[in-house]
């Protein structure tokens, strides 16, 4: 089971396996050869960013600093918002049936140190890979990444994604 932050656990104790809306964020990190760094979620075995939820009282961005070092040991600089995202995709419910709606903050990152490293706990692997060769990805995954690696100078809402506007 991944790692739930006291704050989390103190609120779970109260309100049981109910919805909380949990804001999260998920780090983009591009290195300098253009590959892009991925962790195996020990939950679930999926590749995926890394990133996780907001404490209270933290910044985003501070958070998304975090969240990377503590899953993959690659210290970042969050170099712009590419996107913030909700919704029924956004919907999840853990293996022992906690449910969150997460707002998702996606962040383009640099990696400025640190080497890639599964931590022991959320991470069975990590790495970075090239973009014209990722593992398979959960289609929201996949999509933040598209946006983010598209480099548009706006932060993208699902009011202002052509990809959601299609789907309608």
């Amino acid at each position: 089971m991944v790692a739930i932050s006291p704050y989390i656990k103190k609120l779970r104790a109260k309100i049981g396996t109910d919805v909380i809306l949990m804001p999260g964020v998920a780090g983009v990190v591009i290195n300098p050869e253009g590959h892009l760094l991925l962790h195996r979620r020990s939950d679930n075995g999926m590749w995926w960013l890394p990133g996780g939820a907001l404490e209270p009282g933290e910044e985003p961005a501070d958070a998304v600093v975090r969240e990377v070092y503590e899953e993959t040991g690659v210290k970042v600089i969050p170099e712009r918002l590419s996107c913030i995202l909700a919704g029924e995709d956004h919907f999840v419910v853990y293996p022992n049936g906690d449910q969150a709606a997460i707002l998702s903050m996606t962040f383009l990152c640099r990696p400025i140190g640190g080497e890639p490293r599964i931590d022991g706990d959320e991470s069975l692997e990590v790495r970075y890979f090239p973009i014209d060769a990722l593992p398979p990805l959960a289609p929201r995954i996949l999509h933040r990444i598209q946006v983010t690696l598209r480099n548009e100078p706006v932060t993208l809402f699902r009011f202002n994604d052509p990809l959601a506007q299609l789907e309608k």
